[in-house]
């Protein structure tokens, strides 16, 4: 109805139905909760959203939305029908009470109390943790049951404080980070599980080193855990490209909970398949892939008649044979311009390398802006982020030499049959978002990218907003069993501008007495992982491995002595006059002088290394 709507008005090309689901729900529930500001400013929402509702009556049809304040309306008004469903009704139990929205906590109300908010049940109980309230975006509100006790009187609190999950070092860590909340009821968990030495935070280098730091934890720690209980969580889905490319490389298999393989999500895959056209005129799946991606006014009779002239002609390419139809005239005016402009794509890039041509398939065909009008607000800002990330991976490609669009799609199709080959195994890593995390459990979690605009989220800037971005790494933690690794990266790499990260505040949270710190962003031997994870999982290493070990009784940290850094190549570096920089090439002289070419934002500067150190 409301895509019907939307195309009746010629609105196609400045909103979409998914995004004015959202925004029609929100109208909706401030109407029946009598909340100022019950329009968005936005004169064409209100505008469809008047139209919606009087189609929608005249259908007589009601949404979910409706069938929530419809039912709350029922009992505020017709007293007979209250007093019968109270007389029937004598227990109810609502679990999951802090992921509860404003309608259904106002429909509680009018189910279990009379006018005078007195109750009359026998028996009225909820089960909620506002700790694990992390649903905002879909309307929840931890008000629900933070004021439950105001809203229901005669309420007695019993605090379920005994976990029988985790041991009791990363209950403890859990405690002391989620304490930081002021909108909570105060409550403690605890354990029976007593244990030492569980959590360890690490810091990184880049995206790439957290990547490889992930896969040596999982090394050493399916030693004594078995695949499926290991579970690598992170904020966004975009994060997971550069773990997945570790894992590959380390024959890992691992499998997306809640979510699709990095190169399997659809914006990445059609845009492959642009790359692919480009590199094999011949390659017909991805013709038909991107031939109306995005749309084209090219419907399905137009592929059907081009696949046809195809199968007639095999030999000719996808150019050939589109413009033979160009020159039959059998097509509309728009549909031979559309066709052109497709075929124009297709000129000028064969030469570029993976990270012009994708920044030019997403010019070209106006990508962006096709996500941000087909898709809700937070989907397409999701796809936004990984096509991102996409770029940061062609860039990442072309440093280690792989420059042309055809090396490019060979690591990438490589890449996917060791995934292949990986799905058959059954004993298999986790990789979730921490919203996908919630209500599961693992031996040992891994919590990646804790840095200010990953964990919290960039878009968090009021203490409300922090609050629940603290609750979402409470739930992470508490997902572990027995181990909690966390890590940051120090510096991340965006289309050649190294950036620096600070790492997130709750970080700062976690208590020094029970968390083992290892800054390895200042080395990069895979052997320093090993041994340190070596030691967290108490996994005995070859003797020709030299395990650098840590106080596990007390865990104070101690100095480690580390073998003598050599350069290489994207390493992270310091100069006094030029400041943060990244190794380009490096040029180890005879005479015992090392000269490295290095990247800083001012330009690329060949300096002595004698004036650089690493960070």
């Amino acid at each position: 109805m409301i895509q019907s709507i939307i195309q009746k008005n010629g609105l196609n090309k400045k909103i979409n139905a998914r995004q004015l689901q959202y925004s029609i729900s929100a109208i909706k529930n401030n109407l029946a909760l009598d909340e100022t500001n019950l329009f968005t400013e936005n004169k064409i929402i209100q505008d469809i959203y008047l139209t919606y509702e009087k189609e929608r009556k005249e259908s007589k049809c009601l949404d979910f939305d409706d069938l929530m304040i419809e039912t709350v309306k029922l009992f505020k008004n017709n007293k007979s029908f209250k007093e019968n469903f109270q007389s029937r009704i004598r227990h109810i139990l609502v679990d999951e009470y802090q992921d509860t929205n404003k309608i259904q906590h106002l429909l509680l109300k009018q189910i279990s109390q009379q006018d005078n908010k007195q109750l009359v049940l026998k028996s009225l109980c909820v089960v909620g943790d506002e700790d694990q309230s992390i649903y905002s975006w879909r309307g929840a509100t931890v008000e629900n049951i933070i004021h439950f006790m105001k809203d229901f009187s005669n309420t007695k609190m019993i605090k379920i404080e005994q976990n029988y999950r985790s041991v009791q070092p990363i209950l403890e860590v859990a405690n002391k980070v989620i304490g930081n909340n002021k909108t909570r009821n105060p409550k403690k968990l605890w354990s029976s599980k007593q244990a030492r030495n569980r959590i360890l935070h690490i810091a990184c280098m880049s995206e790439y080193k957290e990547g490889e730091m992930i896969a040596q934890a999982i090394k050493l720690g399916e030693k004594n855990k078995s695949l499926n209980s290991i579970a690598i969580l992170y904020r966004t889905h975009f994060q997971s490209r550069a773990i997945e490319e570790a894992l590959i490389k380390n024959s890992i298999s691992y499998k997306i909970i809640g979510g699709i393989q990095f190169y399997e999500r659809k914006e990445i895959k059609d845009i492959i398949s642009y790359l692919k056209l480009a590199a094999n005129k011949f390659d017909r799946v991805s013709f038909f892939r991107v031939i109306n991606c995005p749309p084209r006014k090219l419907g399905e009779k137009f592929e059907e008649e081009f696949y046809l002239n195809w199968s007639n002609e095999p030999f000719l390419n996808f150019l050939e044979i589109a413009q033979k139809i160009i020159d039959q005239k059998k097509l509309t005016k728009i549909k031979e311009d559309s066709l052109l402009n497709f075929i124009k794509i297709f000129e000028n890039f064969e030469n570029n390398t993976p990270l012009e041509a994708i920044n030019y398939v997403i010019s070209q065909t106006d990508y962006i802006n096709y996500l941000k009008n087909n898709f809700d607000r937070q989907e397409a800002e999701s796809k936004i982020d990984n096509i991102k990330e996409f770029l940061r991976a062609a860039y990442h490609f072309q440093e280690q030499g792989i420059n042309t669009i055809s090396l490019f799609l060979e690591e990438i199709t490589l890449m996917q049959q060791k995934m292949s080959k990986h799905n058959e195994n059954e004993n298999k890593v986790h990789l979730m978002t921490l919203h996908a995390a919630k209500g599961l459990e693992f031996d040992i979690v891994i919590i990646s990218g804790l840095e200010e605009g990953i964990l919290p989220s960039k878009k968090s800037n009021q203490d409300k907003e922090i609050e629940e971005e603290r609750r979402l790494f409470y739930v992470g933690i508490t997902r572990a069993k027995e181990y909690l690794i966390c890590s940051n990266v120090k510096y991340r790499n965006s289309f050649g501008q190294t950036n620096v990260q600070i790492q997130s505040r709750f970080l700062e949270e976690l208590p020094s007495g029970l968390i083992y710190k290892e800054d390895s962003s200042s080395y990069f031997e895979l052997e320093q992982f090993s041994n340190i994870f070596a030691q967290f999982f108490g996994v005995k290493l070859s003797s020709t491995n030299k395990v650098f070990t840590f106080n596990t009784a007390s865990l104070d940290k101690e100095n480690i002595n580390l073998k003598r850094i050599n350069w290489k190549k994207n390493q992270i570096i310091k100069h006094q006059q030029f400041g943060v920089g990244m190794i380009e090439k490096i040029e180890n002289r005879n005479d015992g002088k090392d000269f490295i070419t290095i990247k800083f934002k001012s330009g690329s500067k060949k300096v002595d290394s004698r004036f650089i150190k690493t960070i």
